[in-house]
């Protein structure tokens, strides 16, 4: 059987890892794969191929949303808004895992699926109690002696990160030599670690274990101090900021902690905390809104949500518009680079090469 074959013409495109803007563009998709992309005078339209006219509009690559509860959601809801690839950052085993392996295939309604499986938490700790945690959801770790065995567990479901959870507000935390033995065994695994941090002293204690990542912005109304922003950046720690769970003051309080971030050299990775509540499916409007605020430009949104968010999730042929990459595409009406806005006017989704609207 052939492999299915569409061409999208006369749209801007930002191809490339370095998002290099294409105007009318053709980009050349076969089977799964985008096949050639490039102006519309040196890259031709195959006989035969299903052509889409997308004139006056921009096409990106699918999004990355690198925090989300995909349980909460009809996975299609998500694809359709304009994400193609999500990280779930807790659920429980027998739910994510079949979850996980029905989004390998191409042909899924829905987003490509990586997944934490449970939180690592204190025994009694967040989300072990939490209203929104279905049981399995959270998994506590007791003492040093226990992380090597949790780690090893949610490795052998397949795991593609750690997530812990240090939110005193909600419960009992991990001790600090328990978080540390937990990030250990985690990085001998090749595993990195991410944290639902509550408090500048979690915060801090994070930073001395050898935490990678803040799975949100820090979830406490609190001004993070610039030497502590200094300290996150010279570890390299990433933020996935999740603006759009904040309210009010905090709300405030975490953009301007997320501008001081991107002021220092920070590195930042889209995510939304799908679920909770705030977050709508597929690209958001609050969280753009927000990550604008904070100082980004619609390149930059663009950028920590597609290419910079594949290489830090480790995501193969993802991310970028390239010959040999993963059909991942969507249309938005407009020009995101100038208005972050347009970003949430989606107007078709391409995942793995089949067009999802």
């Amino acid at each position: 059987m052939e492999p299915r074959v569409s061409a999208i013409v006369g749209a801007t495109v930002l191809a490339g890892r370095e998002l290099t803007e294409i105007r009318d563009a053709v980009v050349v998709i076969v089977g799964n794969s985008i096949d050639a992309v490039g102006g519309a005078a040196e890259t031709a339209v195959p006989d035969g191929a299903d052509v889409i006219d997308a004139g006056g509009q921009t096409v990106i690559p699918g999004f990355i949303d690198a925090h989300v509860h995909i349980g909460f959601y009809d996975p299609s809801e998500v694809l359709h808004g304009g994400v193609t690839s999500v990280r779930d950052l807790a659920w429980p085993p027998d739910r994510i895992e079949p979850l996980v392996a029905a989004a390998r295939a191409d042909d899924f309604d829905g987003p490509t699926i990586l997944a934490a499986g449970p939180m690592l938490t204190a025994p009694g700790g967040y989300p072990t109690r939490a209203a929104w945690a279905p049981a399995g959801t959270g998994l506590e770790v007791a003492s040093p002696d226990d992380a090597g065995a949790a780690v090893a567990r949610v490795a052998e479901m397949d795991a593609v990160i750690v997530k812990v959870a240090l939110n005193p507000a909600a419960g009992p935390v991990l001790a600090r030599d328990t978080l540390e033995a937990i990030v250990n065994a985690a990085h001998e695994r090749g595993l990195k670690v991410t944290g639902h941090v509550h408090g500048l002293d979690e915060l801090h204690k994070a930073l001395d274990a050898g935490m990678d990542e803040l799975a949100h912005m820090l979830m406490s109304d609190e001004v993070i101090p610039p030497e502590t922003i200094q300290r996150m950046v010279a570890a390299g720690m990433v933020i996935v900021p999740t603006l759009s769970v904040f309210g009010g003051r905090s709300a405030t309080t975490a953009v301007a902690n997320l501008a001081s971030f991107l002021a220092a050299g920070g590195r930042v990775v889209y995510g939304t905390d799908l679920g909770n509540e705030g977050p709508r499916p597929g690209i958001d409007p609050t969280e753009v809104a927000a990550m604008a605020a904070a100082g980004m430009t619609g390149r930059e949104i663009i950028r920590a949500a597609t290419t910079g968010s594949a290489d830090w999730l480790g995501l193969d042929r993802t991310g970028a518009i390239e010959p040999g990459y993963f059909a991942d595409l969507v249309i938005v009406d407009g020009d995101p680079g100038a208005i972050p806005e347009v970003l949430t006017d989606v107007v078709a989704v391409w995942r793995r090469g089949v067009r999802a609207w």
